[in-house]
């Protein structure tokens, strides 16, 4: 009992204030996440207002790769995430420090790794992603900028999840706030040049994401191993491998990998098949997306808060409160998707001109590909919020399943026949994403009522 009342930082599970803890928990999640895509979106605004499709079609690119590296990171942060909410649930707040430590010395590794990979891979990847010779150009030095901080940006990912699976939501939104902070001001002087500094277009943008989340990672190491914050974790979690630990986090994250691995690859051949409708559907098609990506966020941040929930609540054995927190998220983040569906539908056009596109095809196409958007947001909500309660249970094999049902029966051919076979262009790529969402959320929702999430070992 000396142990849990040092730590009153666990998650509220009693039934009648459920609500208001799924509330606490994902409001600031939402806004964390919110606040993330807002650092990639800054630089597509801005570089939007350069009237450069090369460079915008060369940022959708390279995110690709970006985005398919940050996957491993997240999918380890989700087995950590789970065991150290159900540790938490327990109070056992000695085995989460442990598993933090451990997961941190890891994603360490992991990202100099992965940097010594990726930098002489990049021009190669974009080439075969159907890169034109402009866009390849531009895209290598974006990647290259963005990975030489890589050892710190991408643990920040571990370090957010360790705060939210103890209940802290906060810290990781203030953290991205700060982010955005800098990176609004860095991108926009770097960008377009200000007094001395020069103007340096694409390169400023990708100068000022990575000192932005560089500065994240580093704000959110500080967090982990100050004397106050929940975790507190010390050197002495670090300082020597426990291979029976670092064995569990990587026994847990391998279906994450594996999910992971695939939805990447299905990915790239998506936008390989978008690359193929040309420069102008490719950079539209990468205005769409940042702004369809606000509409992930809500669903992003039930995810999150049904993730520490499950975990907490299944470790303090009450999976009564489990099973309603997953009902309650699902209803309130659908009901806030039907919101953004209208607002997407309604004021599309109005929307893309907040990108600065000045190019009437361009702008054309960005503004059908959100409007058909409208149609996927139901499916892709219900797939987020389903699959963080099965991770936060410890079950990474469904979510896994599903993943390579909906990348190979649906996402890829469904594409490929809408856009390329039957010649809908970037109206049908946006098309095929509405049915693979749809078919991914009826079988997700199959998959959990079976209710074997809730007999799952962490």
């Amino acid at each position: 009992m000396a142990i849990a009342a040092q730590h009153p930082q666990t998650i509220d599970l009693r039934l009648d204030r459920l609500n208001r803890t799924i509330l606490r928990l994902a409001i600031p999640s939402v806004t964390e996440s919110m606040l993330t895509t807002l650092v990639y979106m800054v630089d597509t605004i801005l570089i939007s207002w350069l009237n450069d499709p090369s460079s915008l079609a060369a940022v959708g690119l390279s995110s690709t790769l970006m985005w398919a590296a940050d996957g491993l990171f997240r999918a380890i942060s989700i087995s950590v995430s789970a065991m150290v909410a159900r540790y938490w649930g327990q109070k056992d707040f000695e085995a989460a420090r442990q598993v933090a430590g451990q997961s941190l010395i890891l994603s360490m590794l992991v990202a100099l790794v992965f940097t010594a990979l990726l930098i002489p891979i990049a021009r190669g990847f974009l080439v075969v992603m159907g890169g034109e010779p402009d866009v390849v150009l531009r895209g290598v030095e974006y990647i290259r900028i963005l990975l030489a901080t890589s050892v710190i940006s991408f643990p920040l990912v571990i370090a957010n999840s360790l705060m939210r699976a103890t209940g802290d939501t906060r810290k990781p939104m203030y953290i991205t706030g700060v982010m955005n902070v800098w990176n609004v001001l860095a991108a926009y002087v770097l960008i377009f040049g200000l007094g001395p500094i020069p103007r340096l277009e694409l390169r400023g943008a990708a100068l000022a994401t990575s000192s932005a989340r560089t500065l994240g990672g580093i704000i959110a190491l500080g967090i982990l191993f100050r004397p106050k914050s929940a975790i507190h974790l010390r050197w002495a979690h670090l300082r020597r491998w426990e291979w029976s630990l670092i064995w569990r986090i990587l026994r847990i994250s391998l279906p994450n990998i594996g999910e992971t691995i695939i939805s990447r690859l299905g990915f790239m051949l998506f936008t390989r098949i978008l690359a193929s409708l040309g420069t102008i559907a490719l950079a539209a098609h990468q205005v769409a997306l940042r702004i369809e990506s606000l509409a992930y966020m809500p669903g992003w941040g039930m995810a999150t808060a049904v993730a520490a929930l499950v975990g907490q609540a299944l470790g303090a054995e009450k999976e009564d409160v489990a099973e309603q927190s997953i009902r309650r998220t699902l209803v309130m983040g659908n009901a806030v998707m039907a919101f953004l569906g209208m607002i997407f539908v309604f004021f599309g056009p109005a929307i893309v001109r907040v990108f600065g596109v000045r190019d009437p095809e361009l702008a054309n196409m960005a503004t059908t590909a959100i409007r058909i958007s409208a149609l996927e947001l139901f499916g892709l909500c219900s797939v987020m919020i389903l699959s963080g309660c099965l991770r936060g249970a410890g079950d990474t094999r469904t979510p896994m399943i599903v993943t390579i049902a909906g990348t190979f029966l649906f996402r890829v051919p469904i594409t490929y026949l809408f856009a390329v076979v039957l010649n809908g262009g970037l109206k049908g790529v946006w098309l095929a994403t509405a049915v693979d969402w749809s078919m991914r959320s009826l079988i997700m929702f199959v998959l959990y009522k079976r209710g074997k999430w809730k007999t799952i070992e962490v």
